[in-house]
């Protein structure tokens, strides 16, 4: 057998342990796979530990309609506006090389219930080809994989949009939203060709983060509509205890991208390691929140990385 096949066996089989596992065992194994520990689901401390809590026990009926990539944006054109949104093209439960022919091109497609499954379609592609990759996305089980239940509970669909980028992926701005306020902001470069990652701090200071892809050595110009993207990201997350909104800037104006409210399904790899807790102690959750104790123990975790380069 391949290596190729082999690994592709290898993850079916480990899929079908989890989909027998009760949700609590299932969050464990996975969180073991990814740090070789067990996490503390009695009483979390690490960020990790407390966003694993979170998925089995915070199901807000609100989210999965949150989630899915198409509903959203009756949500965010009501907070926010219409400006916000890039266009709806097309969605449905099956495409095909005629509707793909039909768009302006280039286009993205993406699945509503899941991430990553994103294809940009340019005129050159077999369309035909690109229809059939997109529908198998749909048999995929976001939920399943990582328990993150306001998946489970989206209609599955696929959506078309406008390209808005120039010749690249635009920088994607993720604003990490704890209890109403941006702690930091995870900035995307390149997502889909040599992806490189930095974090800032609201006010865009570099912080000393890494997590799972290399950090490029320029800092990032501040984004024109920072001030606008920071108070739409508020905005968005009023009355979530945690939400990342990810949003992008561009020459006519800021426009939104998504909700997620596990972000890497609350399997965070920073760097250094140590941030896990220290972010964790930082945010009261499960419990109630002080507002004021809590802008000062962000403030507290936050010093000593909020550094300019």
């Amino acid at each position: 057998m391949s290596a190729k096949r082999l690994k592709w066996a290898t993850k079916l089989a480990y899929l079908e342990v989890l989909r027998r596992l009760p949700d609590a065992a299932a969050v464990s194994l996975d969180y073991f796979r990814v740090f070789g520990r067990f996490p503390n689901l009695a009483n979390p401390q690490l960020f990790t530990e407390k966003m694993q809590h979170l998925k089995l026990q915070h199901h807000d009926a609100r989210t999965p309609d949150l989630v899915d990539k198409v509903k959203v944006k009756g949500f965010v054109a009501e907070t926010l506006g219409e400006e916000w949104l890039i266009p709806t093209l097309w969605h449905g439960e099956h495409l095909t090389g005629d509707v793909l022919r039909q768009m302006p091109k280039p286009a993205v497609v993406k699945a509503n219930h899941s991430s990553a499954q994103v294809m940009f379609v340019t005129e050159n592609e077999n369309l035909d080809a690109a229809a059939r990759t997109a529908n198998n996305w749909l048999s995929y089980d976001h939920h399943l994989v990582h328990r993150e239940w306001a998946y489970g509970n989206v209609r599955r669909e696929l959506l078309i949009e406008p390209f808005i980028g120039e010749k690249e992926a635009p920088d994607d701005y993720k604003f990490w939203v704890f209890d109403g306020a941006v702690r930091f902001i995870q900035v995307d470069h390149r997502r889909f060709k040599r992806h490189t990652r930095q974090f800032y701090s609201p006010a865009w200071n570099r912080l000393d983060l890494k997590m799972n892809y290399p950090d490029a050595p320029a800092n990032t110009p501040t984004p024109p509509h920072l001030r606008d993207m920071l108070h739409a990201a508020e905005k968005l997350s009023d009355g979530f205890r945690f939400v990342r909104v990810d949003l992008y800037d561009t020459p006519r104006g800021p426009l939104f991208g998504e909700m997620t409210f596990t972000p890497e399904a609350g399997l965070c790899r920073f760097e250094p390691a140590d941030f896990d807790l220290e972010l964790g102690e930082s945010w009261s959750y499960p419990e109630e929140t002080n507002e004021l104790a809590q802008l000062r123990s962000f403030a507290d975790a936050f010093k000593l990385r909020n550094k300019a380069r």
